[in-house]
């Protein structure tokens, strides 16, 4: 008899079951073209019964958290890695926010996940999530520190609560119509308004 790995008694630990979870539900979104998806078919997906899925995650708005979590890392830290001058927070700052907004088009799941249908839900979950402002805050909150500690950034910010709406500017960038700007205008736009709230000098 095969035995699931969402079983009782399967050898797998809980880190590697949200795993597979999270990939079954980023393989959905995908074919699907949106985050319209049912707890049925990913646990279908990843080849477990619901009950498994539910262990995890008790909601599909929990499920959809952790695949950001999942994949917000990597483009993290690419857009820290591909900073030019890291030691200027004027130079830096927009490329934080531009680098992770490139990653989108292109890519089957970034593009179901911030689509027409899916986007509003999702910008909603982003912007709540404390999952998500800790993963901004492990990977630019050194970068911020370092220049609040310098005077480039006004001493009395909150460096999480700058990165929460840091983010928010990121997410409306991402919807209509400021998708459809070029990238110029919309550095121009973070250039003109993000930096002066955020540089004291």
């Amino acid at each position: 008899m095969v035995r699931r790995w969402g079983s009782e008694t399967a050898l797998i630990d809980d880190d590697e079951a949200r795993r597979r979870l999270i990939e079954a539900a980023g393989r959905c979104i995908a074919e699907r073209g949106s985050i319209d998806i049912g707890m049925a078919a990913v646990a279908d997906e990843a080849g477990v019964a619901r009950s498994t899925l539910y262990r995890y995650f008790q909601t599909r708005d929990e499920l959809i958290i952790g695949l950001m979590v999942s994949r917000v890392g990597a483009a993290l830290d690419g857009a820290v890695r591909s900073l030019r001058h890291p030691k200027s927070a004027s130079r830096s700052i927009p490329e934080l926010i531009l680098h992770p907004l490139d990653l989108v088009a292109g890519n089957r799941l970034n593009e179901a996940l911030f689509s027409s249908d899916s986007g509003p839900v999702v910008s909603a979950l982003w912007l709540r999530s404390d999952p998500l402002v800790e993963a901004l805050y492990e990977t630019y909150g050194p970068l911020l520190e370092g220049w609040q500690a310098d005077g480039q950034l006004w001493g009395d910010l909150e460096v999480r609560e700058t990165l929460r709406w840091m983010n928010a500017v990121a997410i409306m960038l991402l919807g209509p119509p400021w998708r459809d700007l070029s990238r110029p205008a919309k550095r121009e736009f973070l250039e003109r308004y993000l930096l002066r709230a955020l540089l004291a000098t």
